[in-house]
């Protein structure tokens, strides 16, 4: 299960971030994950719920994930599409195969939200 260790980097990035910003608790993180990066969102959820400790989270801190599809361009015709199940690469107008991956590879922390320290 690599969603333990991709959460393992994310928490340590959050934790980062959130010093340098005067964060006391984080109660809202807000991933991407496309498709392409294999990584289950429940199993991203269940990694946050293990590894989520009371010194960075408030305890009812909340894992929001936007799952992205995989999206290709045809390189032939220009006809952007969905690849459907992640494998099949041919463009539906002109079946061409040179086609560009345009989405579904991210996996990045799209924001958070937090209660800043009280000085």
């Amino acid at each position: 299960m690599h969603e333990m260790g991709l959460m393992t980097e994310i928490i340590t990035l959050l934790d980062q971030s959130a010093r340098q910003n005067k964060i006391a608790k984080i109660t809202r993180v807000n991933l991407v994950v496309g498709k392409m990066t294999a990584a289950l969102p429940d199993a991203l959820q269940l990694a946050f719920e293990a590894l989520k400790t009371e010194d960075l989270f408030s305890p009812q801190a909340e894992l929001e994930i936007e799952e992205r599809e995989t999206v290709a361009q045809c390189l032939n015709c220009g006809n952007s599409f969905t690849v459907p199940d992640n494998y099949l690469f041919i463009c539906p107008a002109c079946q061409s195969l040179k086609v560009k991956i345009t989405s579904g590879r991210e996996l990045y922390i799209a924001g958070y939200e937090g209660e800043e320290n009280e000085i």
